[in-house]
């Protein structure tokens, strides 16, 4: 590449020494104030000293106050204004730039038609086109004009997440739309769980939806082929389309020669493009036909004004678009204000793609960071996003313009701090989630809009002295995701922690986090793998017998889930009580709770499995089946089994109403949601039906089950948005009522069945009530007898080649007697 020409190179160093030289004066002017003072009072002593010299005390003293006070204050306001008027103009030209694209919709006419004509004949379509080319402008340009006045018909999602490396998940992408449509997000475990509910939302409203920035099909693949009375529109570089014409889409060409002329003047202004129309025509051709690329160049242009097209030219001859992208970068940066030039410099080197203003402002260290991102919009560095935030371009991230060997300490301090807010931030966001309507409101709309971030930092190679505000975001993570009832996302952050704690070796935020994993995979019943996180983490306490109380609960969860050994069991929960704080009311209901539910697993193995009735009944609690006792005992001893199960229920159920009390006075909903699940089954039981259903109900609603939608309805209303349903607390409530049902000799076998085949759809993979449905389901129906036998065992899964207790051991031996006694 050659050098400007003498001449336009003098003008540009003249132009950036006054840039830089501009960028040093005081922000608010204070010592200039005062020093003019200071002047004038040393210039003029002796007239003042006449002048004051027969005024009162309190009048000198009030003139001192006034010359030193209003001054800075004055200019400080001043100072205060021109910011706020540049703010709203630099908004201006922001939302102008996203909502309404027509300046720059050069030479787009006839394929903007073509998309409009498209859309009255298929409700899904694509526009696909390289980067650059204009995909996203026209989208949205498509869409506002589908939907005219009615602006809130149109939704807009842009896909592009927290990851400058990788695309969003099709599971990701589909979570953001549900939440765009302000449905339910807990209840999907895979994108393809989205596609009809989306469909449905879309339909019902009329709604436009535009999914913008999509890189690849596979991530929108999961939506409906069409919807009736609504568009979707998909705009991006969207590889892997199928070519068997299954998916309406067009193809973006690049501009002819005359719209790129006209695309270029419309920046640069026509009369500078008329004085040198060929020129313009070289520079034009030098882009290619990119409508990004020409938008860069000819801002640049406008910006520098001095530089004659033709001085252009000739830097750019021989060189392709990247090159000319660098060119454009390259002086665009040298331009930069320093502490513009240090935001663009940290954000580029960041594996964060995108900051709101806040971040930013943590990144450079400074309490606002807003002057130095409107220049950097203003030079077109940057990108607006979502609810206002910044992304650095990833052909800009590519440039190489900002690399330097290595992290340097000024990079590092910067990555601490940043790490450090998003920790103070996140902490303080999870403590409102359980708080007024208004601050939770606030607090889970942040958390929609960062966890994906959260989650990145906590990917990202952590930097030695972060230790502690990465513990506090993985803290408030989890909790996040327990209020919207994502465990998938639960157990992931914790993986995370684990792996960031080991790259600190922190072993004590290490083993927090392994524990976290334990519990969250007993709660699906993945017992190996459970087995192996308590194992991690005991090593790194020094011993199952140390470490805090959570350690003791994790223990006694896994020995019940692994097998029978109930002395152990009970001690672990009482050393998980007595290392709870005095003050713990949740870890003491959680504690009574967990104590309960052993003593109904005792009453449960007091039966022998040929009891039908007894069998039954223990198999509803969470699908336990009754341990068989030794048939050589008798019938005697079976009556004795009975009265002492009866005891243990009672106890269970005294036990279980005062944890319900402690876990009301914590507010959490979860620990009373399974009190009173429990309390359901120890009523029935104890032969108190009623009593059982109306524990049921109450364990249904804590878990989150929505309310049948009025017919006058038709949409839901804030308080059925911010609904959080805990599926697997109600396929679990589903199997109960389902084993209820079962009993009374009047049940409809299609009623209970079709209740069954709700639970499956509430239910983890795996797990004692998922393989207990299934067994149900192969006596209701047996034209599918043997399909539910495979699906019981292949529930049972996790604990083959492993202990396993006796309940799982005699549902097998129940679903493959079924299987053998059905066969030939």
């Amino acid at each position: 590449m050659t050098e400007l020409s003498r001449r336009g190179r003098i003008r540009n160093w003249i132009d950036e020494v006054r840039v830089q030289t501009t960028a040093h004066r005081a922000e608010l002017g204070v010592g200039g104030a005062l020093t003019v003072s200071g002047t004038i009072l040393i210039l003029q002593e002796e007239l003042l000293r006449q002048l004051l010299g027969g005024l009162p005390i309190w009048v000198l003293i009030a003139l001192i106050v006034v010359s030193v006070v209003v001054p800075p204050v004055a200019i400080g306001a001043i100072k205060h204004v021109m910011r706020r008027t540049r703010a709203k103009a630099a908004q201006h030209q922001i939302s102008a730039r996203h909502l309404d694209p027509a300046e720059k919709l050069v030479g787009r006419d006839a394929e903007i038609a073509r998309i409009k004509r498209r859309l009255k004949r298929r409700s899904v379509l694509a526009i696909r086109g390289p980067v650059g080319r204009g995909t996203s402008v026209i989208a949205r340009k498509v869409a506002s004009d589908l939907v005219g006045e009615n602006t809130d018909q149109l939704l807009y999602v842009d896909v592009r997440g927290a990851s400058k490396d990788h695309p969003e998940s099709a599971l990701s992408v589909a979570k953001r739309v549900l939440r765009t449509l302000g449905l339910q997000i807990s209840e999907i475990r895979r994108a393809e769980d989205a596609g009809d509910k989306v469909g449905a939302a879309l339909k019902e409203q009329h709604y436009v939806l535009l999914l913008d920035n999509v890189s690849s099909w596979s991530q929108v693949d999961w939506l409906p082929d069409g919807v009736q009375e609504a568009h979707v529109i998909i705009a991006g570089t969207l590889t892997g389309i199928p070519s068997d014409g299954s998916v309406a889409h067009i193809e973006l060409a690049s501009l002819d020669e005359q719209a790129r002329q006209d695309l270029l003047a419309q920046h640069i202004g026509d009369e500078r493009a008329s004085s040198e129309p060929e020129a313009l025509k070289q520079l034009a051709d030098a882009c290619m036909g990119n409508p990004r690329e020409l938008v860069r160049v000819g801002a640049w242009l406008a910006r520098n004004p001095r530089i004659s097209l033709q001085t252009m030219v000739n830097d750019l001859q021989g060189t392709d678009t990247a090159k000319t992208l660098q060119f454009v970068l390259e002086r665009s940066f040298a331009q930069l204000k320093p502490t513009a030039r240090k935001l663009f410099t940290l954000l580029a080197e960041l594996p964060i793609a995108e900051l709101d203003s806040k971040a930013a402002a943590a990144l450079l260290g400074m309490p606002s960071a807003d002057d130095a991102i409107y220049e950097l919009i203003d030079m077109g560095l940057v990108e607006r996003v979502r609810n206002q935030r910044i992304r650095v371009p990833k052909t800009f991230r590519d440039s190489g313009v900002t690399e330097a060997a290595g992290r340097s300490r000024r990079q590092v301090a910067a990555w601490r701090r940043l790490v450090e807010h998003f920790a103070a931030q996140a902490a303080e966001h999870a403590r409102r989630l359980s708080g007024a309507e208004e601050e939770g409101k606030a607090a889970e709309d942040w958390f929609a809009m960062e966890d994906q971030v959260l989650q990145q930092v906590l990917e990202s190679a952590p930097d030695p002295r972060t230790g502690r505000a990465l513990a506090a975001i993985g803290d408030a993570l989890d909790t996040w995701y327990r209020f919207e009832g994502r465990d998938e996302d639960r157990l992931n952050t914790a993986a995370l922690l684990a792996k960031a704690a080991e790259a600190l070796k922190d072993e004590q935020l290490q083993a927090t986090a392994e524990l976290r994993q334990c519990s969250l995979l007993l709660a699906v019943s993945e017992v190996r793998e459970a087995h192996q996180h308590f194992n991690k983490a005991a090593q790194l306490y020094g011993g199952v017998e140390q470490g805090p109380a959570e350690q003791h609960l994790a223990y006694a969860t896994l020995l019940l889930a692994a097998g029978d050994d109930y002395k152990t069991v009970e001690q672990k929960l009482v050393q998980y009580g007595q290392a709870l704080g005095r003050n713990d009311v949740l870890g003491q209901a959680v504690q009574l709770t967990n104590v309960a539910a052993l003593l109904m697993r005792k009453g449960q193995a007091l039966f022998m499995p040929g009891d039908e009735k007894a069998g039954d009944e223990a198999a509803h609690a969470d699908g336990d089946v009754p341990e068989p006792v030794d048939r050589e005992t008798g019938q005697a001893s079976r009556e004795e089994a009975a009265a002492e199960a009866r005891r243990l229920y009672t106890n269970a159920r005294i036990v279980l109403y005062q944890a319900l009390d402690l876990a009301e006075q914590a507010r959490d909903k979860a620990t009373q949601a399974h009190a009173h699940e429990l309390l359901g089954l120890a009523h029935h039981f104890l032969g108190q039906r009623h009593d059982a259903d109306q524990h049921l109900v109450q364990a249904e609603t804590l878990y989150g089950k929505p309310e049948a939608r009025k017919p006058d309805k038709t949409a839901p209303t804030p308080e059925e948005q911010d609904h959080k349903v805990d599926r697997t607390g109600l396929g679990r409530c589903k199997v109960h009522r389902a084993g209820f049902l079962l009993e009374d000799p009047k049940h409809q076998p299609a009623e209970v069945a079709a209740l069954l085949v709700e639970a499956l759809k509430d239910l983890p993979p795996t797990g004692v009530s998922r393989a207990l449905a299934h067994l149900h389901l192969s006596r209701l129906q047996p034209e599918q007898a043997g399909e539910h036998r495979e699906k019981g065992a292949q529930a049972l899964a996790p604990w083959q080649g492993t202990a396993e207790p006796q309940q799982v051991k005699v549902l097998r031996e129940l679903l493959e007697a079924r299987e053998a006694a059905e066969s030939p």
